[in-house]
């Protein structure tokens, strides 16, 4: 179930303007969401509360904070990103994300922001919050049409609806409905990101904000710590040391193909005679994976065994782990009732195919059964 609650006066903010709702409680009753409606702002919750009744309203002061900080640093960015010796980018929206914000500006394949001009903005952006410039929001009725920019919404309309317009010093100056600091020190650091492209031309540029910032720093920070004694050096040598490593790996894995490959080669030998021998095989790799059952079935059909009612199961992967399987045969009722009758041995058997039947199962807990299943099927 859910309630839906208005409080006189508002301390939540409801979602708006790029910033997410607040979060809270009425009283002992958690408040998930708040949106707004014409002047009113609604509250939800999972358990009622009582009409009328005087309430303590409380506010999740860190998770407003975070919003607060993210916003401010918002305008702030955007307004040296329009500044025309920063480039002139101008914000065409914003997203204020769980982790990380962005800004979507609007560019051109030859009008992008470059590094050194998003680091330029970084460090002019970072001065003005050492300067502690003040942030102050005046409000003005929006009952007079001449007032109201285009993006308040049209519902937003009564006697008591204002216009709020954000200052940051003689820097900026937004209509915004939001919650902000009330000076640029309270900001801590901006720190920019990575771009991506979007829409054609438009370029998002993602960043973070106060304790943002420290909490990434904090992440990377435990990382590095983790990967220099994995690595055995430190973060300066991360790129070159995975570098080789990937290329070591890569090696090997081509090596370890090949000697799976002159290992099936041996393999097919022995499966085969005994294919001719009792009409049916069974063979398991734990070391294997679908390119060498792949090869197997090839060496099979090129030694022509796969006649008649005959019939092969080959499987590989770890025993807890499960893996990929093939059934082989040219008697495509032979192959169905072998699927049928190890599907009820085997843990979580998907696949299909037609003559060479192909999937994966979950785990190899009852293996012997199913050759068991093949062998009885194979032998008739």
């Amino acid at each position: 179930s859910s309630y839906t609650h208005c409080s006189t006066p508002p301390v939540l903010f409801p979602e708006g303007g790029g910033q997410p709702h607040d979060t809270g409680y009425i009283g002992s009753v958690v408040v998930h969401n708040v949106q707004r409606r014409g002047l009113e702002h609604i509250h939800y919750t999972k358990e009622p509360v009582e009409p009328g009744k005087e309430v303590e309203v409380v506010l999740d002061w860190e998770r407003r904070w975070d919003h607060m900080q993210q916003h401010s640093g918002q305008h702030l960015l955007s307004a040296i990103l329009g500044k025309e010796e920063f480039g002139g980018f101008q914000t065409v929206s914003w997203n204020l994300g769980d982790t990380r914000s962005h800004v979507e500006l609007a560019t051109t394949p030859t009008h992008t922001p470059t590094a050194a001009q998003l680091a330029a903005v970084e460090s002019e952006i970072n001065r003005l919050i050492r300067e502690a410039l003040p942030v102050r929001t005046v409000a003005v009725s929006a009952t007079d049409a001449s007032e109201r920019p285009d993006s308040l919404p049209a519902d937003y309309v009564g006697t008591h609806s204002v216009v709020r317009t954000v200052h940051i010093a003689d820097v900026d100056a937004n209509p915004c409905c939001g919650t902000h600091v009330t000076n640029l020190a309270h900001l801590q650091a901006v720190k920019l990101l990575h771009t991506d492209r979007i829409r054609g031309n438009n370029t998002r540029l993602f960043f973070l904000v106060g304790g943002r910032v420290l909490g990434a720093l904090g992440s990377a920070y435990a990382v590095s710590r983790d990967l220099t004694a994995v690595l055995s050096g430190g973060q300066e040598t991360f790129v070159e040391t995975a570098g080789r490593l990937v290329k070591e790996s890569k090696g090997q894995a081509k090596v370890i193909k090949t000697l799976l490959k002159e290992i099936a080669g041996y393999v097919a030998v022995e499966l085969a005679a005994r294919v001719e021998a009792s009409g049916h095989a069974e063979h398991h790799r734990e070391d294997g994976d679908m390119d060498y059952l792949l090869v197997l079935a090839g060496l099979l059909k090129e030694k022509g065994v796969l006649v008649g009612a005959r019939v092969v199961m080959l499987s590989a992967g770890e025993k807890a782990r499960g893996g990929p399987m093939m059934v082989l045969g040219v008697d495509e009722e032979r192959v169905n009732e072998v699927v049928k009758g190890i599907t009820g041995e085997l843990d979580g058997v998907k696949g299909g195919g037609k003559g060479r039947w192909q999937g994966r199962v979950k785990t190899w807990k009852g293996l012997e059964k199913a050759w068991e299943v093949v062998g009885k099927v194979g032998s008739q």
